[in-house]
């Protein structure tokens, strides 16, 4: 070993034999983890150990969605990992230069994107600079899955940066083929498991328009009724294998509501109904319960979260409109009642249909309430339901 030149703790010599050393170290970890016999975290671990004064990362970030999908650290403190996650991954001013850069790729922050040019970041002053001055860094990228990086990346201080420059970047090359062994792998494990989910979802359910949708909008699986309604276009339209409605402000709350669902919050309206010049339809959403691994492998690239969309045709199934006049000696409906069947039966939410009739919100849902039990039914969809099969 030899001192380094500020006088701090030794750094070794990274000659032939001790880059394979470290190669071999880091590489059986990256195995321990892909089969389940060892954890994630052991590879930055080894990594920051090989390298001493150095902490390491790898990471999944879906840049695309601003989503941080997995994190594991080594000689890093428990807070500064905590906001990571919370906050600091999502301002990380080197993601332009990643999330362009081709998968495989191996670099050096002082060679392609220097941490002095955000010396006035917030990332840089509050997250970077008070980690042992860790300026320097070398870095790995690649492709997880649709929109994710895998990134394994190694920071150290600049008066390091000769001695540890070119042995991290070296190493990082010689575990590249490893750790993209372990993506694929975690991949396919991935596809498994929420094909299983998707398929699950849609067991039961041919009695209507369903299919099964991640949060970009793409579609993992579609029943039979479902299928036939994309090839109408009537109202679900798909381009590229993703999924748009007819209808522009129906599909902008669509696309408001899956958002919040394949993030995992909470949301309220996430059933809907909307028209076109074809028809009324109506859509409710729900978030696919996540199926749980206790496999290692499955951590780096977790399976995605699912949404279940299910479209019912509110429209007639006859080509003329249904008598609603007939609600009113069969079920005793007096003729609001039937008239603010019929704002449902176009569509319109319980608010625009009070509007339209010119009463207020309250006195609307109090009328809904009324119909239910005349009608005995329950929920306003299966309400639709059953006003539509009138003839």
């Amino acid at each position: 070993m030899a001192a380094s030149r500020m006088g701090q703790q030794p750094i070794y010599i990274y000659d032939e034999n001790r880059i394979a050393t470290i190669s071999a170290h880091v590489g059986a970890a990256i195995d321990r983890a892909s089969f389940g016999s060892g954890s994630w975290d052991e590879i930055p671990v080894a990594f920051s150990q090989a390298f001493p004064g150095s902490f390491a990362g790898l990471w999944n970030m879906n840049f695309g969605e601003s989503r941080l999908n997995f994190q594991s650290w080594g000689n890093t403190d428990p807070a500064f990992i905590a906001s990571y996650a919370d906050h600091f991954a999502y301002i990380n001013p080197w993601t332009p230069y990643w999330s362009a850069a081709k998968s495989g790729l191996v670099a050096l922050s002082e060679e392609v994107c220097p941490a002095r040019l955000f010396s006035n970041t917030e990332f840089y002053n509050d997250w970077l600079r008070p980690q042992k001055d860790a300026d320097a860094a070398a870095g790995l990228k690649l492709i997880g899955g649709d929109g994710e990086t895998i990134q394994f990346v190694i920071h150290f201080p600049m008066q390091n940066s000769e001695a540890y420059g070119q042995a991290t970047a070296e190493v990082l090359r010689r575990i590249r083929s490893s750790l993209g062994r372990s993506i694929s792998l975690s991949r396919l494990m991935r596809a498994g498991t929420e094909g299983a989910v998707a398929a699950a979802a849609l067991v039961e359910r041919g009695r209507c328009a369903a299919f099964v949708i991640e949060g970009n909008r793409l579609i993992r699986e579609a029943n039979q009724l479902a299928v036939q309604l994309f090839s109408s276009g009537r109202s679900v339209i798909v381009r590229n294998n993703r999924c748009f409605l007819a209808d522009s402000d129906a599909d902008a709350r669509f696309g408001s509501v899956l958002e919040r669902l394949s993030k995992g919050f909470p949301t309220g309206g996430a059933s809907f109904s909307f028209r076109t010049a074809k028809g009324a339809m109506r859509v409710t959403m729900a978030a696919l319960p996540a199926a749980s691994s206790s496999s290692s492998l499955a951590a780096l690239l977790p399976p995605r979260q699912l949404v279940l969309v299910i479209v019912t045709d509110l429209a007639p199934s006859a080509a003329d409109t249904p008598d609603l006049s007939t609600l009113r000696a069969a079920f005793g409906l007096t003729p609001a009642e039937i008239s603010f069947c019929q704002r449902l039966l176009l569509g319109e939410s319980v608010s625009d249909a009070a509007e339209l009739l010119g009463i207020s919100v309250e006195t609307a849902r109090t009328r809904l309430k009324s119909i239910f039990h005349k009608t005995g039914t329950s929920r306003q969809g299966q309400l639709m339901l059953f006003l539509s099969k009138l003839r």
